[in-house]
Formats: C-alpha cells, sequence, structure tokens
C-alpha cells in the first residue's frame, strides 16, 4: 500500500526523527499521510503523570512553595487520562482501566515522593519551542520541554524499567539544541525518571549525556530524503523504506502492520 502525501506542512518532533531512521516507511504513514492509530494504554498513562507533574509544578511557580496538593495533582493526571483515552485506548494483556488508574496514582505519588523534594522549582514547564525551517515539507523542528530553569531542562519518562539515557540522546540533544536557539543557556539535560513496578512505583533523577552535532546531521538527512520525494523522482516507497527487522515490527506496535508491503513482502 502506496504512502499518500495529504501533508506539506509538516513540523518534526524531537521523538519522530529516531522513529524515521528506525521505519521510514511508518513515520511516512504517520506524518505524510496522516494515518492515526488508536493510543496505546502505556502512552496514556505517561501522558496522564505527565499533566499531573504538570499542575504539581503551576502551584509551585504561582505560590514560591512546593506545597503539593496529591489531590489535585491526581485529578489532574485522571482527567488527562479521560481525554486521551476518548476515543478509545489498546490495553495489553491483563490491564484495563482500573490497573491503569491505579499506575497512575502510584506513578504521580513517586515522582511527589522521589523526584520533587530534590527538583528546584522550575521557571517553566510545558514549554513549546521551535526552529523555522524553509523546505518544501518541512515548516519547523520543533518540541515541548517538561521542565525548565534558567540553566536546565528535564523531560519526565515513564516506564516498567529503569530509563535507559543513551535511548534517549537523539531526542534531547534536539530539545538542547531547540531551547538553547530560544534562548535558554542549557547547561544540564536531565530525565525525571518514573518507573511503573508490577507492586508499586520509583523515581529518579537521570543526567543526560547529548550530542547536539549528531542529531543536526540526522535531522539533515531527514530533510534531504523529504526533498527528494517532494520532486517526485522515484516511487515513494523506494525511499521511505519499511524495517520487518526493527524490534517494534508486529501488530501489536504498529498500526500499519497487517497492511505494510514490507511486512508482506510485496516490495
Amino acid at each position: 500500500m502506496s504512502i499518500i502525501i495529504n501533508n506539506e506542512d509538516i513540523r518534526i518532533r524531537p521523538s519522530s526523527v529516531d522513529n524515521f531512521y528506525s521505519c521510514a516507511y511508518q513515520w511516512g504513514k504517520t506524518f505524510l499521510e496522516g494515518k492515526r492509530t488508536i493510543p496505546s494504554a502505556r502512552a496514556s498513562i505517561g501522558t496522564s503523570i505527565h499533566a499531573g507533574v504538570e499542575a504539581m509544578w503551576q502551584d509551585a511557580m504561582a505560590t514560591g512553595k512546593k506545597d503539593v496538593n496529591l489531590s489535585k495533582l491526581t485529578d489532574a493526571a485522571m482527567e488527562a487520562w479521560k481525554e486521551d483515552t476518548h476515543d478509545g485506548v489498546q490495553f495489553d494483556d491483563g490491564e484495563n482501566a482500573g490497573t491503569a488508574a491505579v499506575e497512575i496514582l502510584r506513578g504521580t505519588e513517586a515522582f511527589v515522593d522521589d523526584i520533587a523534594p530534590f527538583t528546584k522549582i522550575p521557571d517553566a514547564v510545558e514549554q513549546f519551542y521551535k526552529v523555522d525551517i524553509d523546505h518544501p515539507f518541512v515548516t519547523e523542528l520543533g518540541g515541548t520541554v517538561d521542565y525548565i530553569t534558567k540553566d536546565t531542562i528535564a523531560d519526565v519518562k515513564t516506564s516498567k524499567r529503569k530509563p535507559s539515557t543513551p535511548n534517549y540522546t537523539t531526542q534531547q540533544s534536539i530539545y538542547k539544541y531547540l531551547a538553547q536557539a530560544n534562548g535558554i543557556d542549557v547547561q544540564h539535560n536531565l530525565i525525571q525518571g518514573v518507573v511503573l513496578k508490577k507492586t508499586g512505583a520509583e523515581g529518579m533523577i537521570l543526567t543526560m549525556e547529548t550530542n547536539v552535532p549528531q542529531a543536526k546531521a540526522l535531522i539533515n538527512g531527514m530533510l534531504d530524503t523529504l526533498e527528494i520525494i517532494s520532486k517526485d523522482l522515484v516511487p515513494i516507497e523506494t525511499v521511505l523504506r519499511g524495517n520487518p527487522k526493527y524490534y517494534l515490527c508486529s501488530n501489536k506496535y504498529c498500526g500499519e502492520y497487517n497492511t505494510c508491503p514490507f511486512v508482506n513482502g510485496k516490495i
């Protein structure tokens, strides 16, 4: 099945760059064609915890104190869950709305107990930064930073295991570049990790090593590839190739799996 180009005003997001190099066909289906899949419960749980953390920091910035109203925090998290899953959600085996709610509550409490006491009140949260790009398809590079001070940015990550910071090098390097381009003197990149275990949750703060030049090179590779596509010189599938060897290439993680010509041997 071919990729149909419906979107010519693309924002490259920091989280999508590694996805492009992991499976360009899936990336094209999502960002060029505009295909949407039902969100996974894992992703929606993370979104919900983010919302709770944001509500906590908004109160702290307004009062100058970290007097956490856990009830307000969890209310914000659960409201985000309802909004994010309004059109449906895919659960893993053994999971449901009840188990998701438990994980959201445990995750927000872990952030309050294990991360907030050791973290300065930020200057801003959920701040969108962008850099405009002159390109046939791409209008900007942009993304939202979870936590910002005068010299530090941080990203909240939720997972079942301790976050491995090298997995986020590209994404966090782009966030650093965007923040610097918008006047933030970034000296420190942090991961504020919330690990959702079977019987509880744990929070941790991890330092990130970034590589902005490498991230820029990856972005330029994307721009060059998309410029070739804009000239319509060759079939799009010869440029945006699928990757059946990708570890997330399965029906569980990709909504295009059943119709993907690379999976089904049609290309």
